[in-house]
């Protein structure tokens, strides 16, 4: 007997798979490249600059050009201010140590007088002496007075500091007239006393051999003469008249450069002081 029974299919078949499978994207390198390209062109978007300039006004110019050379005008003046106060501290230091200096002159021609003031009774002695032919009676004063007299009177005067005020150019900044002028006269007054003692000293050296032919000088420089009021061996004199006359003249030329030297050291030593006090005054202000 046949079998009737139909073979019954399910109406929908079995699907095995999940109805909604998980969609899974694996980014690529192109995603990836467009994210950025689209960035970059909203970056463009906000921010790509306006390559279309606006004319610009001639006083806008002219205002830029005036902002740029008030500002390089105002660096040179204050350049220039920064400048002229360093000029000043500096001259202000020049001039201290000229003022040191000038005390320290002070006190130089104090003793140079002193010592020109002991030497003009020597030179008059001897021209005495001389004078009065009695060179072989005191013999041995006239030795000593000899010796001691035969010397080069040396008066230096050391101006570094002038020197240096000019050649700084400090002197400008020094807005005292009267004190620029006692300046400039005070160094030629040294001036002309180093000129004058240098042409004196260079006539008593042409001199000295002649004197050598008639004075006996063997005893004057040795390692005794040292000693305080040390007299020298001399042979006597035999002098003749011309002989006589050349010695006095040649002690005589010793006694007006001591005269003339002390007019001068007493006339420098007032202007020393003088400007001395004027400078400190000035200092002081």
């Amino acid at each position: 007997m046949a079998d009737n029974t139909e073979e019954k299919h399910p109406e929908h078949p079995v699907n095995t798979q999940p109805e909604n499978p998980p969609e899974v994207t694996t980014p690529t390198a192109n995603t990836a490249t467009v994210h950025q390209n689209e960035a970059t062109e909203k970056m463009e978007v906000h921010h790509h600059p306006d390559l279309h300039h606006k004319t610009k006004k001639w006083k806008e110019y002219f205002l830029e050009f005036f902002m740029i050379f008030l500002a390089v005008t105002m660096g040179f003046i204050a350049e220039n201010i920064r400048e002229h106060f360093t000029e000043r501290k500096i001259a202000r230091q020049n001039l201290e140590a000229y003022r040191n200096d000038l005390l320290q002159q002070e006190k130089q021609y104090t003793d140079d007088l002193n010592g020109l003031k002991k030497a003009v009774p020597l030179y008059d002695s001897i021209v005495s002496i001389l004078y009065s032919n009695n060179e072989n009676k005191e013999l041995s004063v006239l030795s000593r007075l000899l010796f001691e007299g035969q010397r080069n009177i040396v008066i230096a005067i050391n101006t570094p500091t002038y020197e240096q005020l000019i050649s700084s150019g400090s002197m400008r900044f020094i807005e005292n007239k009267d004190i620029k002028d006692s300046i400039a006269h005070y160094k030629n007054k040294i001036d002309f006393l180093t000129n004058y003692n240098d042409r004196m000293i260079s006539t008593i050296n042409n001199q000295l051999g002649e004197f050598g032919k008639i004075i006996d000088m063997h005893d004057f420089w040795t390692t005794r003469k040292n000693i305080r009021g040390y007299t020298p061996e001399m042979q006597s004199f035999n002098l003749n008249q011309e002989q006589r006359k050349f010695l006095i003249a040649y002690y005589k030329v010793y006694s007006i450069q001591v005269i003339a030297l002390t007019m001068q050291l007493k006339n420098l030593l007032n202007s020393n002081i003088t400007l001395t006090k004027m400078i400190e005054k000035e200092l002081n202000e």
